[in-house]
């Protein structure tokens, strides 16, 4: 495993490329997930593009390459909006955790 980031990682989304200019850049988001742990699919490649949740409206947007971020804090899903779902598992997992 080569990924850098992890569900959960707040990182900071570099500008964007001309050819990606459609995508949210300058911001903060979530991760997701890595192309391989979303789709399947096992190339060292697919391990360094990431699906994030964009801060703060809450939306998912997909696949940005390792390079275009950097980490900030790890277990953030707090950040996320109230409504998330997410956000929901995370809390209930940490619920759990917490009275085990």
């Amino acid at each position: 495993m080569t990924q850098k980031f992890f569900k959960g990682d707040l990182v900071q989304v570099g500008a964007m490329p001309n050819y990606m200019r459609y995508f949210d850049g300058d911001c903060q988001a979530i991760v997701y997930g890595t192309y391989v742990e979303m789709c399947g699919c096992s190339s060292e490649a697919d391990e360094k593009k990431y699906s994030l949740c964009i801060l703060p409206k809450g939306s998912q947007s997909s696949w940005y390459t390792e390079d275009q971020l950097t980490f900030i804090a790890a277990d953030q899903f707090s950040l996320l909006p109230e409504n998330h779902y997410a956000r929901k598992v995370f809390e209930a997992k940490r619920a759990r955790d917490q009275a085990g």
